[in-house]
Order: structure tokens, then C-alpha cells, then sequence
């Protein structure tokens, strides 16, 4: 795009609308070419505007910062600027800064080699490596002009690399969560197992596992863990990886819950919790269980449905907390689920709860079904009581339906 032709009459709102045009239309932000291609097409578009007549992009390194592109740079791929440099020193301090010719500390044998002429002004880009920005300019350049110029460009590159960093993160956290979940789930003669986790946004808190340590025994695990984003599924998957080792390990069950806690407990972050409900599943129906401050568990079948809720509180805040095991036993026709807050917390348009009652009440009218059976019901059931209106909490359940 040819430059926007305002010469001396300069505009503000009208360059932040063309700084807006050029930055969505350059290359990713965050890549040497990408910072390249906007200092070029600044130059280009604004340069008899704001009197600059070439750009050198410099990333850091070890010893200061290395030249990495820019106008007419050949011979100088390995031109480094020390990092004691004082005009590199006013350009970290304040983050933009313009040089004039008699500017204190300047040594014009490297700003021969720099070639941004005898005049300057640089900016300071955030990140990994940091970036300097270094434009020439020619005579006739207007402080009050160039210097909002700078910082609008400085902010509005630097809002659009946080941004870049924030969707990464939550990409990142996507996907380990994403890896934590079992696909496919595994088979247990007699049994048939469904699950399912539906986060509130990108990424939520909760986690599920099944795994089996041998053909008679299933480990099964449904938890929420405080937060959302890459820290709240760090730790969910923290929490799956220590119990899979603590249970191939032969540890008892409440003895690996007792050492989640305290490596929870450990964490420099205080309000990181988790509730976890953590059992193994016989092939003869025997569940053992800890059950660490998560909602009951339940077993649901013709007679009353019976509550699986010994353990102990939640996972963190108590360092030295006791976990207990509880027993129950699985029979022919029954169904195990368990869930987290997000499914029973699902307010109907009066603001009623689903509850305990709606999961059991939808389960019981599924006894004769497979486990994906009752689980899409459950879920469908769920949503129906809440009149499709989104869950502000993420939601998970485990079925476990024994034939």
C-alpha cells in the first residue's frame, strides 16, 4: 500500500486506523518476520509523514542486541550492539526513545555501522527475545508527532503479542487437558464405562480417568480442579499423572491421596485445590474408594441409591490431612456415576438446582441401558432442566454400568 499522503497535516485517529489496517494485515506478530514486516511497511506507508527514512530490527542476545533485519544491512548479519550501550540502556528504561544528534553517550563510529542515520528514535517490543525498533530519520521530524507515532506502534504491537501469548496458552492448556482424558476407554468384561467433560470455556478444571492395572481391576477417577486456563489443567494433569504412578506402584488407595495432597499442599499458589473422588472397581463389583471432598458418588440401582462420601476434605489447603477408604460393591443392574459441581449446579429458569436428585431420577429410569446410554441422557436430562440456557461451570460425569 502506497503512503497515506498527509504529509504535514498529521492526523492521529487517521494514522491508528491505518496502524490497525497494517497489523492485521502483516504476518504473524511474535516472528523476526513478522516485527520486520511492520517496521518495512511503517517506513513505506508513514515515512514522509513522520520523516523516517530506514528501520533495523535488533532481537537480544547474550552480550546485547544482534541485528536481525532491517534497511540495507548486508555486511552487518553479525553486527551486535552492547547491551551497556547508553542509548540501548534509555531505550530499555523507557521503552521509547528519540535521539538527536548530540544525544549523550552516542558513539557515531557504531552509529556509522547502525545506519539509521544521524538522527534516531527506537522502541522497546515485549517478549521472548526482546526487540528494539530503530528508525532513521531525516530532517524536519516533529517530536510531539513522532513520539505518540512510537508509543501508539510500541502498544498496539505489544497488545497483539499478549494476545498471541494468552491464545497459545490457552491452546496449550486445550491440548493437555485434551491428553489427559482416556481415548478410547477401556474395556472391563461385564462392565460398560462412559464418560464425558464439557469445559465452561476453552479450557476448564475438571478431569476424568480410567484406567486398568490388570485385567480384574479398574482405576477410576473424577475431580475438579480449582480455576480454569493452563493452570487449572497443569494441575488436572498432575493430578491423573500421580495417581497412575501412586496405583502401579501398589500404594494403597489412601495413602497415594494422602501424598497428592501434600504435593497440592506444596504448590506456591495457595488457592490451587482439588476435589477428587478416586476409587478401584473389582471385577466382582467391589469398589474401594477415597473419596477427598468431591460430591458423593452414587450406586444406583431398584433399592435406595447409596452415597459413596468417605475420605476426607478436599485436596490442598491441609497439609497433613487424613484420608480414609470406604467400601461399597457394585451388583448386577446397578450404575455407578459420579460428577462434578457443573452438572448439578445446572439452575432451571427459577433457579433450581438439578442436583442429586436430578441425576439420580435420570439414571434410575436408564438401569436397563449401557453406560452411553445413561450418559447422553444424563447430560440431555441436564440440559432440558436447565431450558439450554450455557453452563457457567464446567461439567463431567463417569458411568460405570455393570450388566
Amino acid at each position: 500500500m502506497p503512503d497515506t499522503g498527509y504529509v504535514q497535516d498529521f492526523q492521529p485517529k487517521q494514522f491508528y486506523r491505518d496502524l490497525e489496517q497494517l497489523l492485521h494485515e502483516a504476518p504473524a506478530a511474535g516472528t523476526t518476520e513478522g516485527f520486520a514486516e511492520v517496521a518495512r511497511q511503517i517506513v513505506e506507508r508513514f515515512g514522509s509523514t513522520l520523516f523516517l527514512e530506514s528501520w533495523r530490527l535488533y532481537e537480544e542476545d547474550m552480550d546485547g542486541f544482534l541485528l536481525a533485519a532491517g534497511t540495507s544491512t548486508a555486511g552487518d548479519e553479525e553486527l551486535l550492539v552492547p547491551q551497556e550501550y547508553p542509548p540501548i540502556q534509555r531505550v530499555l528504561e523507557h521503552g521509547v526513545y528519540i535521539f538527536e544528534e548530540s544525544a549523550e553517550g552516542i558513539q557515531r563510529e557504531l552509529e556509522e555501522r547502525i545506519g539509521c542515520g544521524r538522527e534516531s528514535a527506537a522502541l522497546l517490543l515485549r517478549g521472548e527475545p526482546r526487540r528494539i525498533v530503530a528508525f532513521g530519520l531525516r530532517s524536519g521530524w516533529e517530536r510531539d508527532n513522532l513520539d505518540f507515532t512510537l508509543n501508539t506502534l510500541r502498544n498496539a504491537i505489544n497488545l497483539r503479542t499478549r494476545l498471541r501469548d494468552l491464545k497459545s496458552d490457552i491452546e496449550q492448556a486445550a491440548e493437555i487437558q485434551r491428553s489427559l482424558l482416556p481415548e478410547p476407554l477401556p474395556e472391563f468384561r461385564g462392565f460398560t464405562l462412559a464418560a464425558r467433560s464439557v469445559p465452561a470455556e476453552a479450557v476448564g478444571g475438571d478431569l476424568y480417568d480410567f484406567f486398568s492395572g490388570d485385567a480384574d481391576t479398574l482405576a477410576v477417577t473424577v475431580g475438579d480442579a480449582s480455576g480454569h486456563g493452563l493452570s487449572a489443567a497443569l494441575l488436572a494433569r498432575d493430578v491423573v499423572t500421580g495417581f497412575r504412578m501412586g496405583c502401579d506402584g501398589g500404594l494403597k488407595l489412601s495413602h497415594v491421596v494422602s501424598r497428592l495432597n501434600r504435593v497440592i499442599a506444596r504448590s506456591r499458589l495457595s488457592s490451587r485445590f482439588v476435589s477428587l473422588f478416586a476409587g478401584e472397581l473389582d471385577s466382582d463389583g467391589t469398589i474401594t474408594y477415597v473419596n477427598a471432598g468431591h460430591p458423593p458418588a452414587l450406586i444406583i440401582g431398584a433399592g435406595p441409591a447409596r452415597r459413596l462420601e468417605l475420605g476426607g476434605t478436599i485436596l490442598g489447603p491441609v497439609p497433613e490431612a487424613v484420608f480414609r477408604s470406604g467400601w461399597a460393591r457394585l451388583h448386577p443392574g446397578e450404575v455407578f456415576v459420579a460428577v462434578t459441581d457443573g452438572l448439578l449446579e445446572r439452575l432451571d429458569p427459577s433457579g433450581g438446582f438439578f442436583g442429586e436428585e436430578g441425576v439420580e431420577r435420570s439414571v434410575r429410569r436408564d438401569l436397563d441401558r449401557t453406560g452411553p446410554e445413561i450418559l447422553r441422557d444424563l447430560f440431555d436430562d441436564a440440559e432440558r432442566h436447565a431450558g439450554g440456557r450455557p453452563n457457567p461451570d464446567d461439567a463431567t460425569a463417569v458411568v460405570v454400568a455393570r450388566g
